[in-house]
């Protein structure tokens, strides 16, 4: 994994935020979650749908104020990268260095397919690179370079949180495929999970502390108010019941 250079800071507790596009809206919930029990991570790595949710929070928003944004958005639109750029310009600063947080964003970089981390510079250019979904919005050029979605290499972040000293590193993955693999009854941390899940999600998962797995019903895939609702409320039950488990968080 290329990443700009780290200062060495170390972090008492990382958040690393999967991709999953409209699913994303549940760590909107895990993020309510946190607040409840007085947990406030210190360092935010986001993938595609997750860059945006942490983007958000980073900027000091809560998780209220976020599901009130959510509800705002017209969520098809940022399926483009002017969609996003728009998002940006209404509810973000421009740039990594005005985030109250810090905040790594993690993309694909093109044609040689590893995974990227934006951490400084321009965010809504960031935040496009990594949420350019193969189907609707091929690449995103950046000073020269072509990027793409950075679930191709890097769909829960957790490794990026590692890379930076964070001493607790908690998940929040709403991935369709880790989600159909966990429904076949094999965990993530078995001997032959890379059947089912894939290694960098494997070794991803192996990264965290603790997991937060929000259960997604298919009906939400549709975006309107009542899916978001259940989303938040799905991501808020998956974390309450995992959070307390993790014995380094101590809930």
């Amino acid at each position: 994994m290329d990443t700009p250079a780290d200062s060495g800071n170390a972090y008492s507790l990382g958040l690393a935020l999967s991709g999953g596009g409209f699913r994303g809206l549940a760590h909107i919930g895990v993020l309510r979650t946190l607040e409840r029990y007085g947990l406030a991570p210190d360092f935010i790595a986001g993938t595609s749908a997750g860059s945006l949710i942490g983007a958000l929070y980073a900027a000091g928003k809560s998780g209220d104020q976020i599901e009130a944004i959510a509800f705002e958005v017209f969520w098809p639109g940022l399926l483009r990268s002017q969609g996003i750029r728009n998002f940006c310009r209404k509810y973000l600063p421009s740039k990594f260095e005005d985030l109250g947080s810090p905040l790594h964003v993690a993309a694909t970089e093109l044609p040689s397919w590893k995974t990227y981390v934006f951490s400084s510079g321009d965010l809504a250019s960031a935040l496009a690179a990594s949420c350019a979904t193969p189907y609707f919005l091929h690449r995103v050029h950046i000073g020269g370079t072509s990027y793409t979605d950075g679930g191709w290499g890097s769909v829960l972040p957790s490794s990026i949180c590692r890379a930076n000293s964070c001493r607790v590193v908690i998940g929040s993955d709403v991935w369709l495929r880790s989600a159909i693999a966990a429904m076949s009854g094999m965990s993530a941390s078995s001997k032959h999970a890379q059947t089912l899940y894939s290694r960098q999600y494997v070794e991803a998962f192996r990264q965290c502390d603790a997991v937060v797995r929000p259960h997604i019903p298919f009906y939400t895939f549709i975006p309107n108010h009542a899916s978001i609702r259940t989303l938040v409320h799905n991501g808020e039950k998956a974390a309450q019941k995992t959070l307390p488990k993790c014995q380094a968080l101590a809930v």
